[in-house]
């Protein structure tokens, strides 16, 4: 039942005050909660606890993630999952999640059905994940610093949507870059100083613009930035290197999921979509015969 407008609601024996949107994104929240703290644990999981169906474990966490997300991006985006490609021949490792757009990138596609996207046209890239040591969690947080690298490769970019003013500069302009993000059910280690020691888990030579835009933990709360005004952002960068925050969630339980339902859906909204130029990708097209009309 869908609560009228404004209608006050008890849910997890605290009060609160909600409409139509909210009511409906705090459904998915909950979905979401439960697959990863129940529903996937008494499926896949045998009674000794011990995981029975990997495979299958990970394709549900990230369709109960899509399915969320689906919720906070903008309709004309598409949602997949594959490799991203660029023209200079690089490609990315295996994304779970991957945000584009659709109408402009062309169906490429191998023969196992594995899919590759065009680099400019993607607009967003996530990892999911399960309970992350710190090591996990570093090594998923530097892959996904590797694919903005593809966006700065790009030989020719001709825009197809931009909706900030300036030419396209993904080295200075955030909204240029492709964004990233990780869901996890729970960060495994000492989390009392992460803002201060976050940026110590990336490899030096990952500079700031090519960190994450937002890690949400389930259990945990959610990584972001902050401006000089003392602005929650989700940049790492907008014309000087940002400071971490982490929110946790206390009385309300909802305060991370909306923070961050809010922030992907700017950035992928705000996200600039090139055209792929398909012959950059062909490689060499010479060696053919002309004959032309006279």
């Amino acid at each position: 039942m869908v609560p009228a407008r404004n209608e006050t609601i008890m849910r997890g024996g605290t009060m609160l005050s909600m409409n139509i949107f909210e009511h409906l994104l705090i459904e998915k929240i909950d979905f979401l909660r439960r697959s990863f703290l129940e529903t996937s644990r008494e499926v896949f999981f045998n009674e000794d606890g011990k995981l029975i169906h990997p495979g299958e474990f990970g394709q549900y966490r990230e369709g109960a993630c899509k399915d969320f997300i689906r919720f906070i991006t903008p309709n004309r985006l598409s949602i997949g999952q594959g490799f991203l490609i660029n023209t200079s021949g690089k490609v990315s490792h295996q994304c779970d999640i991957v945000i584009y757009d659709s109408d402009s990138s062309p169906l490429i596609e191998s023969n196992e059905r594995q899919r590759f996207y065009p680099i400019e046209t993607t607009v967003a890239v996530g990892e999911v994940k399960s309970i992350l040591s710190k090591s996990d969690f570093r090594e998923a947080i530097n892959k996904l610093s590797k694919v903005k690298v593809l966006r700065e490769e790009i030989k020719h970019p001709v825009v197809i949507r931009k909706e900030h003013s300036g030419a396209y500069d993904p080295v200075r302009n955030p909204y240029d870059q492709v964004f990233t993000f990780l869901i996890c059910q729970k960060l495994d280690f000492d989390l009392s100083d992460i803002v201060g020691n976050i940026n110590l888990l990336y490899d030096s030579s990952i500079i700031c613009r090519h960190k994450h835009n937002l890690i949400l933990s389930i259990e945990d709360g959610l990584l972001a930035y902050y401006d000089e005004n003392g602005k929650t952002m989700m940049y790492p960068f907008m014309s000087k290197p940002l400071k971490n925050r982490f929110v946790q969630p206390d009385a309300n339980i909802y305060t991370h999921f909306k923070l961050y339902s809010s922030y992907l859906f700017l950035g992928t909204s705000s996200g600039t979509i090139l055209y792929p130029e398909v012959t950059d990708y062909m490689g060499d097209v010479t060696g053919g015969y002309i004959f032309n009309e006279k």
